[in-house]
């Protein structure tokens, strides 16, 4: 799903009172994918909820089975909290996702 049309939906989960709209509304936040497989040669990228490539965690292969190659983690509802837990499990400094730089201030990755 394109990121302008994730954004649109996410508006509106503040309007409708459904309790899958409140539940999805707590999925909001930073993610992190880690790719077992290449996990020595891609970098670790913060993903806002509303990427491409993210979406609200779920990836974009819905069905793929989580944890067969790679696990999405978060969310965390700060990007401090999400680089620090990056920094700190993975001891390495993440990066920002393309789709999210608009949306990501790149100054504060330390």
């Amino acid at each position: 799903m394109p990121r302008k049309e994730l954004e649109r939906f996410d508006l509106k989960l503040d309007i409708n009172q459904s309790e899958t709209a409140h539940l999805l509304s707590k999925k909001r936040g930073y993610y992190v994918y880690y790719n077992m497989p290449n996990r020595e040669t891609k970098p670790l990228k913060i993903h806002k909820h509303t990427c491409g490539e993210c979406f609200y965690g779920i990836g974009k292969q819905p069905n793929a089975l989580p944890g067969r190659n790679g696990v999405w983690i978060g969310p965390s509802h700060s990007i401090e909290a999400m680089i620090t837990i990056i920094q700190d499990i993975f001891r390495t400094t993440p990066e920002i996702c393309t789709c999210c730089q608009n949306n990501i201030h790149l100054n504060k990755i330390k």
